[in-house]
């Protein structure tokens, strides 16, 4: 069936609407929660000198903060208010100055308000404050010295006040080009990578038939076909593969004639979403060395089946072993037993030590957080790497398909769905072989995608992250090619990332039917623990 017969659909994620303030606040990088900005309610002398109830080194370090959460736009105007209120600040201070001491500030050659009722001292007093914090250099309005003034002992106080504001000035000057500085750093460390918004599961035919469309040839993208049986690819990476015409391969022949008449060998559903380089079209826009770190968010119950499915096995191999000679040099533990308690003893510790790797194997893949302690509130969060096919990109430039099996060792899936393909000898069953069915057997609170590399530019890293939740998975759609070639530049192979959200029905259909933006957000809640 061709693409162009079918019906393509976007998905796209559903940004929540918000009010003017929020979105003003959300902009300036102001929290609207009660606490406030890294507002830990501490009141210990950590803080530093407080002034009328407030830490200037807190605010400062609030500031700091915030600058580097903003726009570039916003930090520029805060900058800009902040100028004009220090300037505002020392320009009051030295009016004052000038109504004691008026020959301390000569204006145009004369003193200070020489000229009675034209208003203007304020003026002149701001613009002696502006020159002297941006320290660009004084014109017809500066401060007295010896050679202007018969008294300039009186002036001392307008000097140190003019001193200490340059030296604001100069301080503020570098604090902003700091900020600006790691600003751009942060800038250029970010991958110019669009990350698709939708999920996509294939399941039964839709993996035995042939998967998506995205193959690039330096996009990270696959043979198609079963996770277990691959067949190798000689079409072109822009060209789109037919399904084929010969029916899926028979299972292995191991199986016993009992289960080859009595089920069908449908190969695991297939997790997919892909990346897409914003720079394809760019000299060196390339990410040398890209990895991509996937960690799902599970609920507590089912890590611990895991776990628990994970000792069951390293128990297994440790039965199998016994019969087995464990080292080189070293005995079975029937030949221990005839030989004595010494090798006995040997064999004993190899087996600890195979257990102890199998639990610290266990223990890295699953690591749990406890943010409430008393469990009321929030449940444990565990944390859980999933394996995909192409964890390891060394050229990224194009297109990038992560796909992760849903098989018998996945910690997305459910323990009834986990048993039910292991009792099938690792092919999945019949009876779950339907779009809620699939839908059912996966469980999981959040999906946390990194991707590391070095930028091919300029030689720096550069990271991106996304976050999938629950809702965002949709089952038995693939995704569309994004491939084509520009016949007006001679057949290059270009990218078309408009479409990196566009979705097709599964080969052999069974797509689910798309949830309204009212009901996904209310499975987004659902999904969260609370």
């Amino acid at each position: 069936e061709d693409e162009e017969d079918q019906v393509v659909y976007r998905l796209e994620a559903k940004k929540t609407k918000k009010t003017v303030l929020q979105r003003l606040c959300y902009a300036m990088g102001i929290s609207l929660s009660a606490g406030g900005i890294y507002d830990d309610g501490d009141s210990s002398t950590a803080d530093g000198v407080k002034c009328c109830g407030y830490s200037p080194n807190n605010m400062v370090t609030n500031y700091l903060h915030w600058s580097f959460r903003s726009s570039f736009l916003v930090f520029v105007l805060s900058g800009a208010l902040v100028f004009f209120a220090l300037t505002l600040i020392f320009a009051l201070l030295m009016w004052v100055v000038g109504q004691y001491e008026p020959h301390c500030i000569h204006v145009n050659g004369q003193d200070f308000g020489d000229e009675v009722g034209d208003g203007n001292e304020f003026s002149d007093a701001f613009a002696l404050s502006w020159t002297t914090f941006s320290t660009v250099g004084y014109g017809l309005v500066f401060p007295s010295s010896s050679a202007t003034s018969q008294r300039p002992h009186e002036c001392i106080g307008l000097q140190m006040l003019c001193t200490l504001e340059a030296f604001v000035g100069i301080l503020f000057a570098s604090m902003c080009g700091a900020i600006l500085f790691g600003k751009v750093g942060r800038v250029r460390s970010q991958a110019q990578v669009i990350f698709s918004d939708p999920m996509v599961i294939r399941y039964g035919t839709g993996v035995l038939i042939g998967g998506d469309d995205s193959m690039s040839s330096n996009g990270g993208g696959n043979a198609s076909g079963p996770i277990w049986l691959r067949t190798p690819r000689t079409r072109s990476s822009g060209d789109i593969p037919p399904p084929p015409s010969t029916p899926p391969p028979p299972p292995p022949p191991s199986m016993s004639p009992r289960l080859l008449s009595n089920r069908r060998f449908l190969p695991c559903p297939v997790l997919e979403f892909r990346v897409v380089n914003r720079l394809h079209n760019s000299l060196q826009g390339e990410i040398i060395d890209a990895s991509m770190s996937i960690i799902a968010s599970i609920d507590e119950d089912q890590a611990r089946a895991a776990m628990e499915g994970l000792s069951k096995r390293g128990r297994r191999r440790r039965g199998r072993i016994r019969g087995v000679r464990m080292q080189h040099g070293q005995p079975t533990i029937k030949e221990a037993r005839a030989l004595g308690p010494a090798a006995q003893q040997r064999v004993d510790d190899s087996l600890a030590s195979l257990a102890a790797r199998v639990h610290e194997r266990a223990r890295q893949r699953h690591q749990a957080f406890v943010e409430d302690n008393d469990g009321f509130l929030v449940n444990r969060r565990v944390f859980v790497k999933l394996d995909v096919e192409t964890p390891d990109h060394p050229f990224f430039k194009r297109v990038w398909i992560l796909k992760h099996e849903l098989n018998e060792n996945s910690p997305l899936l459910s323990a009834e769905a986990r048993r039910a393909v292991k009792l099938n000898q690792s092919f999945w069953p019949q009876e779950l072989n339907s779009y809620s069915a699939v839908r059912d057997a996966i469980q999981f609170d959040q999906i946390l995608v990194s991707l590391s590399g070095t930028s091919n530019a300029d030689a720096n890293s550069v990271y991106a992250q996304k976050i999938y939740r629950h809702s965002d998975v949709n089952v038995g759609w693939r995704f569309v090619n994004l491939l084509y070639r520009d016949e007006l530049d001679g057949g290059t192979v270009r990218v078309d990332h408009r479409k990196i959200n566009d979705v097709v029905e599964q080969a052999g259909g069974g797509g689910e039917p798309f949830m309204n933006p009212e009901e996904s957000e209310r499975n987004d809640l659902a999904t969260i623990p609370i």
